[in-house]
Formats: C-alpha cells, structure tokens, sequence
C-alpha cells in the first residue's frame, strides 16, 4: 500500500525513470515528526528529492532528486537522514556533513522508498536505481559520491591538447 502524504514537490513522474516498479511508498516533508510512521523497517532503497520546487539540472534534463540510498532498515535509516538534516540546518557555519544532507537543509527532503522484495538485495536495487537514473540524466544524482558497482564506468577520453 503506498503512502502518499501532502502535496509534495517530487511526483510520481519524477521517478519514471525506474520503471521496473513504482515506489511503495512516498512521504512529503522528511522533517515532519508526524510522517514518521509511515516508514517501514524493512530493507530497500529510498530516494531523496527537493522539497521547495527545485529541479537540479543534469546533462540530459532536470529532477528534484538529489540522492538514492539503501539500507537494511528504511526507517532507521530515513530517521538517521532527518538527524542530521536538521544538524545541517542548525549548525550550517559548522557543520560541513555529506552533501546529502546540505541539499536536505537547503531544499528539503520529499522520500520515496521500495522495499525489497523475495530474495532481491538493498544493494543490488541500489545500484539498479542509480544506473536508470544515470541513464535517464547522464549523470549520478548531485548528493550520492560513490559510483555505483552495477554501473560500468565511463572510459575516459584521449587528451587532444598534446
């Protein structure tokens, strides 16, 4: 059953970009104490998109998604996110955290998340996530620094400068 709470910036065809499945649930406002239970504990992955109405731009187009994730328990994981979220919006002069959580003070967090399904792997959604959608925008999204290990790497390009 999905979740769908508020009038949230990220909509359902900023995801398209995955489309083995639609998410199982989705939540405005990370930072909001009443969404917290809706979130499931179980393991997949979640996606993290602006939610003030901003669209990052990318090589092949704009989406207000700025991070993909994985865990072993969404909920703690998400609650983890909103933590230090709301460090970065505290302490901003300070605190120098993951990009992922600069762009989750500066914009906002709207989250999606799939759940794993049978014996399918956090990990291995993870990466299926990240590839479509380096394949969609030809880039990784703004806030994830870690190239996916589904995702081939670009080979790079002879020097022409010589």
């Amino acid at each position: 059953m999905s979740h769908i709470i508020g009038g949230m910036k990220m909509k359902k065809f900023n995801l398209r970009f995955y489309d083995q499945r639609w998410p199982d649930g989705w939540i405005v406002d990370l930072l909001d104490d009443m969404n917290e239970d809706f979130f499931p504990e179980t393991s997949g992955c979640y996606i993290l998109g602006s939610n003030d109405g901003t669209n990052f731009i990318y090589p092949w187009g704009t989406s207000p998604i700025y991070y993909i994730g994985q865990s072993s328990n969404i909920k703690k994981r998400l609650l983890e996110h909103k933590k230090y979220i709301e460090c970065a919006l505290e302490d901003h002069d300070e605190l120098y955290g993951w990009p992922r959580y600069q762009y989750g003070a500066a914009f906002g967090a709207d989250v999606a998340w799939y759940s794993i399904r049978g014996k399918q792997n956090p990990n291995k959604l993870e990466s299926d996530l990240i590839t479509r959608f380096y394949e969609t925008y030809g880039a990784l999204p703004v806030a994830n620094g870690t190239w996916p290990s589904g995702l081939r790497k670009p080979v790079a390009g002879s020097r022409d400068d010589r």
